[in-house]
């Protein structure tokens, strides 16, 4: 006979199963795709009824942004500044970026951490800027590998999140999702884990439930494809992707688009 903790766990693990969103499905595509190059990708995409954001380059944003919108996908820029004008060369603004009917927001992504020098202090502006502006933030967090093999990835997990959503009220963090990014398996074709995932997404939604009194979508985002969405996707912790490298291909990427709607 099935004993009381068992029979608990599988009646949790059905409800959570039959009770999921869809998963949200998010492509960055980095500094990738000219305007012809997202026409022909959008064209073989076709009209979507699935959770879709794509994160354009700011050219190819500007010009398919009303296609995007035709074929119902979300889109947005892949990077914001907090101040509405100024002297601040290759920024771009709220303003610009709301006049072309964007919805959502990328931020922190850990090539802008890495390269561009984004700071959690600058990241916390651009998170209130983009949550009080009306639209949904994409907030990237991550642990490089050094941090993942000392075991101090979940200090540097929470330190992210505490620093990054500071001030924001309770019904402001309705509009931000959460984005984990192992930073050690970004661009490098080797995807964590599914147990690295389940404890990384698990310390996160409990983390949250102590810090905010809730819970956040989190985005799995680290060498996902066409291979491994489904088994990811799987995960009842998970509520959706950020693809790099697949979100460049539209066969991969509507493979995965077909996986997100029958998991």
């Amino acid at each position: 006979y099935m004993n009381i903790t068992s029979l608990d766990q599988m009646i949790h693990d059905t409800v959570a199963k039959y009770l999921k969103k869809q998963l949200i499905v998010a492509g960055n595509w980095k500094m990738n795709m000219t305007v012809q190059e997202g026409m022909n990708f959008l064209e073989k995409i076709g009209n979507t009824d699935a959770n879709v954001i794509i994160f354009p380059p700011y050219t190819t944003l500007a010009l398919l942004a009303g296609e995007m919108r035709k074929r119902g996908i979300h889109y947005g820029p892949q990077n914001f500044h907090f101040l509405d004008k100024g002297a601040y060369t290759g920024e771009i603004s709220i303003p610009m970026i709301r006049e072309l009917g964007c919805g959502f927001l990328l931020a922190g992504h850990s090539e802008r951490r890495q390269y561009y020098n984004e700071t959690d202090d600058i990241l916390q502006k651009k998170v209130v800027k983009g949550v009080s502006s009306g639209f949904q933030v994409v907030l990237c967090i991550g642990e490089n590998l050094e941090e993942r093999k000392s075991g101090k990835w979940r200090n540097r997990l929470a330190e992210q999140m505490i620093l990054d959503l500071k001030d924001l009220g309770h019904h402001e963090l309705d509009s931000v999702l959460i984005a984990y990014e192992p930073v050690w398996a970004i661009g490098t074709g080797v995807s964590a884990s599914i147990e690295e995932i389940e404890e990384t997404h698990c310390f996160l939604k409990a983390f949250m439930r102590k810090i905010f009194g809730r819970e956040l979508p989190i985005l799995y985002g680290g060498s996902v494809n066409e291979n491994n969405a489904l088994k990811i996707g799987a995960c009842s912790v998970v509520d959706g992707f950020l693809i790099g490298g697949a979100s460049l291909d539209p066969d991969k990427f509507l493979k995965i688009i077909e996986i997100s709607k029958r998991v």
